[in-house]
């Protein structure tokens, strides 16, 4: 078999002061005041000598297509890198900045953004550019108590990592990736920059680690999963990266390393069946909406009035939509990695876990590692049940498209997600 090679890169994302934040809520106006944490970009190049893939976590919410595109072009020009080997994955840390041209979820800034490209494709050629022999393995950790389920009282939740363990070829860990699933909102509406339980529990683990490792964390089926703690705070949040230090550690010295590798991967497009409402009942809303603010004579700096101007504004956005050529789809990218018998899968949507479980159920790999929030934002893939219940299955049903400026997916989407990916897993596998 082929032999390993890996490298890793690392970069600095951390946005200016004064920039507004992502998540929580339509016009929030929440602007980073301190910085309690830098944001990192960190990458990971693995190669068998006649293919390098590369996958990026960043320390934020999601990322806009046209930054993964430019990111592309530049790696594809400095180092010939297919792009259809380069994935960027993002950890969903709600305490950083609007990375992505949402509807009222936090104000774009270009002159942050256009920074990120470059940023993401310096850690990319420190990544490829140190490539070394090494040894792999993979392994589990289990994390009690670290996720939540947010729709369902005592529902399902994440309860056990998947660990990447890489090693130089003397045997010395030097570089990790962790999957698990749980969204980091320790910190809650906070001005507070940081990656949140995520980036504290990172950051202590390579300190533990005398610095000589580098961590990636790769974010999994959260959708309907909160970390434990939901905005109680910095005390919260270090709490919970301690947890998630404490049980990953221990499991990473425990993994058996090989330097054979066997690599496989590549890109494509997906389809999901979304709902085409018509057109004449949105124009009468968006009317009544903008009559409404209009008339307002409240207090102009209220969340009422701010979820005034989000109603318009989805309307507007959502008539835009319906003069798509195929409205009634969404199309996205699914990228996947083959390592000897283990598989990476990344996705754009905030997957629930019920869908998570069933693809791992269902999978010919002993591990399959999925991660969302990876090449753009989508949002929401929700269960059938949740169109019609309220609380925030339904917000993330039928409401958390709005701010992601797609159409509501019809109900059996998730169903249809799950069979194409179980398909994928396969038909990769009978290519081996």
């Amino acid at each position: 078999m082929p032999q390993l090679q890996f490298g890793t890169g690392r970069t600095v994302i951390t946005p200016p002061l004064g920039i507004e934040l992502c998540g929580y809520g339509p016009y929030r106006e929440r602007k980073g005041e301190k910085i309690v944490q830098d944001l990192y970009c960190t990458a990971l190049a693995l190669s068998d000598g006649t293919e390098t893939f590369v996958w990026l976590s960043n320390d934020l919410i999601w990322v806009d297509r046209a930054l993964v595109d430019a990111t592309l072009r530049l790696v594809r020009k400095r180092h010939g890198l297919d792009p259809s080997k380069v994935v960027i994955t993002n950890t969903h840390t709600h305490s950083g900045p609007a990375t992505m041209r949402t509807v009222a979820w936090g104000e774009w800034d270009e002159t942050y953004t256009q920074t990120l490209p470059a940023l993401f494709a310096d850690a990319i050629s420190q990544a490829v550019g140190n490539l070394a022999p090494g040894r792999i393995g993979f392994g589990r950790a289990p994390i009690p108590h670290l996720s939540v389920n947010r729709v369902d009282n005592g529902g399902t939740v994440d309860e056990e990592a998947v660990l990447i363990r890489i090693d130089d070829m003397e045997g010395r860990i030097r570089a990790a990736a962790i999957n698990f699933s749980a969204h980091p909102v320790s910190l809650g509406a906070s001005a507070h920059v940081c990656g949140d339980y995520v980036g504290d529990g990172v950051a202590k683990m390579e300190k533990q680690m005398n610095d000589t490792v580098k961590i990636l964390f790769f974010q999994g089926s959260c959708g309907n999963l909160n970390c434990r703690g939901f905005g109680d705070g910095l005390e919260t949040m270090k709490a919970n990266g301690t947890l998630l230090k404490d049980s990953v550690l221990p499991c990473l010295e425990g993994i058996e390393t090989s330097p054979d590798a066997t690599l496989a991967g590549d890109k494509y497009m997906m389809s999901l069946p979304t709902q085409v409402p018509e057109r004449e009942p949105i124009e009468q809303e968006l009317t009544d909406c903008e009559q409404t603010i209009k008339d307002y004579g409240g207090n102009r700096d209220t969340i009422e009035y701010r979820n005034l101007l989000y109603e318009r504004d989805w309307r507007k956005v959502r008539l835009e939509m319906l003069k798509r050529p195929h409205p009634q789809r969404l199309e996205f990218q699914v990228a996947y990695l083959r390592i000897n018998d283990a598989v990476l899968v990344a996705h754009p949507l905030e997957l629930f876990l019920e869908f998570g479980n069933a693809i791992k159920a269902a999978s010919p790999y002993p591990h399959t590692i999925l991660v969302g929030y990876a090449n753009e934002a989508v949002g929401y893939l929700a269960r059938p049940q949740d169109f019609s219940h309220e609380g925030f299955g339904w917000y993330a049903a039928v409401a958390a498209p709005r701010l992601c400026r797609h159409l509501e997916f019809e109900k059996d989407a998730g169903d249809v997600f799950c069979g194409h990916i179980q398909g994928l897993l396969h038909r990769i596998k009978e290519r081996e």
